[in-house]
């Protein structure tokens, strides 16, 4: 069977979509953001289908997350109290949304690496500068593998659990004083826990992290546990100093951070405004070109009613007025062959005028329209026409270009098929329409005339043209003395 298709074509340029961006995902076993602080669950989502909006409703002070499946409405970050909705929500620096570079000062999945550094850093300079036998060395460089094997561990875990971060900064620190207490620089791990105390708690927790960790770190600056008797002023300045050091670049880098997202927030509202005004636009741009274009149809019909048609009903009613017996026999064939002119070209006037008249969807959905359509037709061609329809049926905006097309289609069945019998089918799909028109007439080749000429042939192009233009698929399917389908498959 020859087959005549035209393949779906965009129907137009629809604007891309404003979305987030989404963290990458790390490549060790844990990555995050660089930062010192907390990282709070909400800021450029994970989901980019999903991007995150501020609230309108929201009070001051408070930044609303719609990225998470269940909201997070983040508080404003304080060191004084703890705030659950700062603290981690999965895996370390992974598992929920984050801020991600340029907007920290390098690129979350480089954090592991930072610790990776420290450890081997540790190890090099304490295994240089620790005094002791091999044993000792040995032992000093166990625990530090051991420290790392740790951090390489908890990193995988789900840290949303309070108890499962406490062992985890319980056993680092445990692992980290024994190796201080061995080899005084080989501690410089500690140095870290800026970052994981910053992310693990908030409130009472973050300053006891912070005090115990500056605990080792002044061990570490003074040359370890037993010297920190040496000079009680100069241990006691570098505790404090390491303490406001910690807590002041935390308190820093979250409202640093909490900025940021009340930025993001609102470039995302502004963002997602803007694509429903594209939208809205580009809806109001289409309902006016198709305004425009039913108000040039309607004003062809009655330019086409009140002229050609006129006419010709006037030219018939003159030659009907003819006496024939009056005339010789060669005149009268020759009026009458006139009179069938007129009435084939009467006919012709009026099937245009009525293809160019709006369907009427107004007061009918598809399905309905197309049984009125393919009933009125089947009274004036005395050939039977049904419909069939799948899916539930809802309304599109090319509604009127399927009723164009069974229009034209049935047209062309009227006057070329021969046909016994018309079966229309229409069906509803995700995001689809599907109609097609089949007919047991006499077929003919869709490829024996590829365009139109003056005898005709302008329907099947025009109708392949109207799908097109939806950014559908319209296909024929015909043989001679095979009958024909006529299928339209549009966006919808």
């Amino acid at each position: 069977m020859a087959v005549m298709a035209v393949t779906r074509q965009p129907a137009g340029e629809r604007p891309e979509a404003v979305t987030a961006r989404p963290a990458p995902a790390p490549s060790g076993a844990a990555a995050g953001p660089p930062h010192t602080g907390p990282h709070p669950a909400a800021a450029a989502p994970s989901d980019p289908a999903a991007p995150a909006t501020a609230d309108p409703a929201t009070p001051a002070g408070r930044i609303t997350v719609v990225s998470l499946p269940e909201g997070i409405e983040l508080p404003a970050y304080s060191l004084w109290r703890r705030i659950p909705e700062w603290e981690p929500r999965g895996r370390w620096l992974r598992d929920r949304p984050q801020i991600e570079w340029p907007d920290t000062i390098f690129s979350t999945t480089r954090v592991p690496w930072v610790l990776r550094l420290l450890l081997v850093a540790g190890l090099v300079a304490g295994q240089a500068t620790m005094a002791g036998g091999l044993a000792a060395h040995l032992l000093a460089a166990a625990l530090i593998v051991v420290l790392w094997g740790w951090i390489e561990w908890w990193g995988t875990w789900d840290l949303r659990p309070l108890s499962r971060r406490l062992v985890a900064f319980l056993v680092q620190g445990v692992l980290a004083t024994a190796i201080i207490a061995l080899c005084p620089v080989g501690g410089v791990i500690v140095w870290s826990h800026y970052i994981i105390c910053g992310t693990f708690f908030t409130g009472p927790l973050l300053w006891a992290g912070i005090t115990a960790s500056s605990a080792l770190m002044t061990a570490i600056q003074v040359g370890g546990f037993h010297r920190i008797g040496h000079s009680w002023a100069l241990s006691g300045g570098l505790f404090v100093f390491n303490i406001a050091i910690g807590l002041v670049s935390i308190a820093l880098a979250n409202r640093r951070e909490e900025a940021v997202l009340r930025r993001h927030a609102a470039t995302h509202a502004l963002l997602a405004e803007q694509q429903r005004n594209a939208e809205l636009q580009a809806q109001l741009m289409g309902q006016a070109r198709a305004m425009g274009i039913r108000e040039e149809r309607a004003r062809l019909a009655r330019e086409l009613h009140d002229t050609v048609a006129q006419g010709l009903v006037a030219v018939v009613t003159q030659l009907e007025a003819i006496d024939d017996a009056a005339l010789p026999t060669a005149t009268q064939r020759r009026v009458a062959n006139a009179k069938s002119l007129a009435r084939q070209g009467l006919t012709e006037a009026r099937r245009a005028v009525d293809a160019l008249r709006p369907p009427v969807l107004e007061d009918a959905d598809l399905p309905d329209a197309l049984s009125r359509l393919l009933r009125q037709w089947s009274e004036v061609n005395h050939i039977p026409a049904d419909l069939s329809v799948s899916g539930t049926p809802r309304a599109t905006d090319v509604d009127p270009a399927l009723i164009r097309v069974t229009q034209e289609a049935l047209s062309n069945v009227a006057r070329h098929a021969k046909a016994h019998r018309v079966a229309a089918s229409l069906d509803y799909l995700d995001g689809e329409v599907l109609l097609d028109i089949h007919d047991d007439g006499v077929g003919f080749d869709p490829d024996a005339q590829r365009s139109p000429s003056a005898a005709g042939g302008h329907g099947l192009p025009g109708m392949a043209e109207r799908i097109r233009l939806l950014g559908g698929d319209f296909a024929v399917e015909s043989e001679p003395g095979g009958g024909c389908v006529i299928s339209a498959a549009v966006p919808g």
